[in-house]
């Protein structure tokens, strides 16, 4: 990939999120046509035209905000065995980023997956996520 988000993806070894945040998209036009609105004009203020170099923050903050849009509660990342811990934004990078709802009957939405996930990380997105 050579436009900066599919190098930044590749070098953090994450999924591509971009499909990921569009059935969130489509999740929160069917509940909330306002809040849609207002989540389009985010992407054009926070994610379109943001620095190349940031490219991959960009989308990433976009996605937990969409995220937590549909499932308030806490962004946590998991990392290879299974540990969650809170985190603060969208770091670290190439992490798997799962936002666990509030309500717990509502499923966890998963923010950032990497490509390389271990199994422990693979068995929570299963477990939380689907």
């Amino acid at each position: 990939m050579s436009d900066p988000y599919g190098q930044a993806i590749v070098k953090h070894g994450l999924e591509d999120v971009q499909p990921r945040y569009r059935q969130f998209l489509l999740e929160l036009k069917a509940r909330d046509p306002t809040a849609y609105e207002g989540a389009v004009a985010r992407y054009k203020t926070h994610v379109e035209g943001s620095d190349p170099n940031s490219v991959l923050d960009a989308w990433i903050g976009y996605g937990a905000w969409l995220a937590s849009e549909l499932a308030p509660g806490e962004l946590v990342t998991i990392d290879r065995k299974g540990r969650a811990r809170r985190v603060e934004g969208t770091n670290p990078l190439g992490a798997l980023l799962i936002q666990i709802p509030d309500d717990k009957r509502a499923r966890a939405l998963p923010v950032t997956i990497p490509i390389k996930a271990s199994t422990a990380q693979q068995e929570t997105v299963a477990l939380l996520c689907r």
